[in-house]
């Protein structure tokens, strides 16, 4: 099982994509759609991601979100359905005991 209350308080200011490529992990109340959860602005090299979203919600959209910045600085490409068709593996990378053992 995922603790996703857990996830969310990990979230860090900033995350390495690649060697010299930082992205800045930002918080918006809103977006002017009303419906995006997050995106990647690759001209300020930031994730931003929509606050009040339920915890298991923020994390995909987070990890989904990190997904697109490795894309395009690693020159990969992959579309948007591909980077959703990989959130369906977000649960169990991230579940406990599964890639990684326990302590």
């Amino acid at each position: 099982m995922v603790n996703w209350k857990k996830m969310v308080k990990k979230i860090p200011s900033k995350v390495q994509i690649a060697r010299n490529k930082t992205y800045e992990i930002v918080w918006i109340d809103a977006f002017p759609d009303g419906v995006t959860m997050g995106e990647t602005r690759f001209d300020k090299n930031q994730i931003v991601i929509k606050t009040n979203l339920s915890p298991k919600a923020t994390i995909v959209t987070y990890l989904h979100e990190v997904v697109h910045a490795v894309s395009a600085e690693h020159d990969v490409e992959l579309t948007e359905n591909q980077v959703l068709a990989l959130e369906s593996s977000f649960y169990y990378l991230l579940k406990n005991d599964n890639v990684f053992k326990k302590d």
